[in-house]
């Protein structure tokens, strides 16, 4: 913890000014830096899950997550090698053989939300990075997987994609072919993403450690759509990648609500 900030937060819990006197508390100026304590009591919140009650090794709680393997080329489970907040977190090993793979955990509640519209933030960990292929790290999405909103990267940068019966369109964090001028997850780094899947809108927002992602804001994915949101059925979270990438994830402290989560926790 910042020297000063300890210092700061000492005195106002012993002045019984009501902020959080835990040591471990994340800066929200510093999203990711953990270790942290979960938000789930922030409003508007339909589901959160910071994996604590799950046994190491055993799947994402069933009541909660489906887990979802193609051909079972990879690997889910709970970890605790590595935790944004508490001391476990899901591991996704999507380092198998095959160009297209897809090592997911779904959730089909708290589905289908009022007005066809959510936020979903979680706490990501990549141990490789990005690469120039395209993968996805998680979306919402159809009962039927028809139509599907996923966030992942592409030509090394945070991207997303619609799928649309028959197309597929894109928005990238920054221009094509030029990586450092997109946003870039950090190898062995904790970050936090959150996403606006408005339905009833027609509306794409993205945030990166608490800052909006301008360019995958989108209404009409620069192609005049302008009805084009899935029925949102389900949110997913994992590895998808249609191009062979390699790469071991971490997921933690997943909220999804009807109110912007922020990184704070």
């Amino acid at each position: 913890m910042n020297q000063r900030r300890g210092s700061w937060l000492w005195l106002f819990c012993v002045l019984g000014v009501s902020w959080s006197c835990d040591p471990n508390a994340p800066n929200p100026s510093l999203p990711g830096t953990g270790p942290g304590v979960r938000a789930c009591g922030v409003d508007g919140v339909l589901l959160c899950d910071d994996f604590e009650g799950g046994s190491v090794g055993s799947v994402p709680n069933a009541s909660t997550w489906q887990v979802q393997i193609f051909e079972q080329k990879g690997h889910i489970a709970i970890d605790s090698s590595q935790a944004h907040s508490g001391s476990k977190s899901v591991y996704v090993n999507g380092t198998g053989t095959g160009n297209y793979r897809s090592v997911l955990f779904s959730t089909t509640a708290p589905f289908p939300p009022q007005h066809n519209s959510f936020y979903a933030r979680v706490f990501l960990r990549s141990k490789n990075g990005m690469g120039e292929g395209h993968s996805t790290y998680f979306g919402g999405g159809s009962a039927d997987n028809q139509r599907m909103v996923r966030i992942g990267f592409h030509q090394y940068v945070l991207e997303a994609n619609l799928i649309h019966p028959g197309t597929e369109y894109e928005v990238l964090s920054g221009p094509w072919g030029q990586p450092s001028q997109g946003i870039q997850l950090q190898a062995g780094k904790w970050h936090c993403v959150e996403a606006l899947f408005d339905g009833a809108r027609h509306e794409l927002r993205v945030w990166f450690d608490g800052n909006e992602v301008s360019g995958l804001h989108t209404t009409n994915w620069n192609k005049n759509l302008s009805t084009w949101s899935p029925q949102y059925g389900k949110a997913w979270f994992g590895f998808e990648t249609y191009h062979g990438e390699q790469d071991e994830l971490w997921y933690d402290d997943i909220i999804i609500g009807t109110q912007r989560i922020g990184c704070g926790g």
